[in-house]
C-alpha cells in the first residue's frame, strides 16, 4: 500500500537506534543503564577512602590498642605532678638548711628572756629547739617521704596521691606558722618568709593538680589492678 501524497511522514523514522546502530549521544560500547563510577566511588556509588580522608590502611580506621580495653592512657599532668613533688622537697631542704643557719647565728635564749620568760625556762628551750642534730634527722625523714611518694606517683599508685595531699596540706600549716617566727631572725627570716610563700603556692599548686580529672582516672584506674 503506497502513501499517499498528503499524508505525513513519522519525523522520528529513521532516526531511531536500531539493532547493529549505536545511540550517538553514548560512547561506544557502553549500554544503556550502565554507571560509570567516579573518582573516589565504587561501582554502587559509594565513596572510597582515598585522598584528604582519614583512617587506616585499606579504609579501617587507625589502631588504637585502647579503645576496646577503656585503659588510660598515661596523662601529661602526671608529669608536671612529679615535677612538683621535686620542686616541694627542693624547697623543703633550702628552708631547713636556712633554718639552721638563722639559729645558729641568732641568741634564742635571750630572746625568749626579753619575752619574758624565765632564766632556767629560756635555756631549757633554747637548748632542745636549736638543736641541728634534730633538725638534720627530721630532714632526711622527710625527703624518704618525698622519696615514697614520688616513687609511688611514678608507677600510678593512688595511696602515694592521698599520701602526698597529706604531706602537702601539713606542709601548708607549717608554713604558715613558720612565717611569724620567722620575723626574728631579721634579714635570714626575710628569706625564710619568701621560700616559705613560695613552697605554700607550690604545695597548693600539688593538690589542684593531684585531683585533675585526667590524673583522677589514672590513679582510679590503677588503683583497680
Amino acid at each position: 500500500m503506497s502513501t499517499t501524497p498528503n499524508e505525513p511522514r513519522n519525523p522520528d523514522y529513521g532516526n531511531q537506534p536500531g539493532a547493529g546502530m549505536p545511540n550517538p549521544a553514548q560512547p561506544h560500547g557502553v549500554q544503556p543503564g550502565d554507571v560509570q563510577p567516579g573518582p573516589g566511588q565504587d561501582p554502587q556509588g559509594a565513596p572510597q577512602p582515598g585522598y584528604g580522608q582519614q583512617g587506616g590502611k585499606y579504609g579501617t580506621s587507625e589502631y588504637n590498642p585502647n579503645q576496646y580495653t577503656g585503659m588510660v592512657d598515661r596523662p601529661g599532668l602526671l608529669d608536671k605532678l612529679l615535677k612538683l613533688t621535686l620542686l616541694s622537697a627542693a624547697l623543703y631542704a633550702i628552708y631547713t638548711i636556712v633554718s639552721l643557719i638563722a639559729n645558729s647565728t641568732f641568741d634564742m635564749e635571750a630572746y625568749l628572756r626579753e619575752s619574758g620568760m624565765s632564766s632556767e625556762q629560756a635555756e631549757a628551750f633554747a637548748s632542745t629547739g636549736s638543736n641541728p642534730v634534730w633538725s638534720i634527722i627530721g630532714l632526711v625523714i622527710a625527703l624518704l617521704l618525698y622519696f615514697l611518694v614520688y616513687r609511688g606517683l611514678a608507677k600510678g599508685k593512688n595511696w602515694a596521691r592521698i599520701l602526698g595531699t597529706v604531706f602537702a596540706a601539713l606542709s601548708i600549716l607549717s608554713y604558715l606558722f613558720g612565717i611569724f617566727g620567722a620575723l626574728m631572725f631579721g634579714g635570714l627570716g626575710i628569706v625564710l618568709i619568701v621560700i616559705s610563700i613560695i613552697a605554700i603556692v607550690v604545695n597548693i599548686m600539688w593538690i589542684v593538680t593531684a585531683f585533675k580529672a585526667t590524673n583522677s582516672a589514672y590513679f582510679a584506674q590503677n588503683s583497680r589492678r
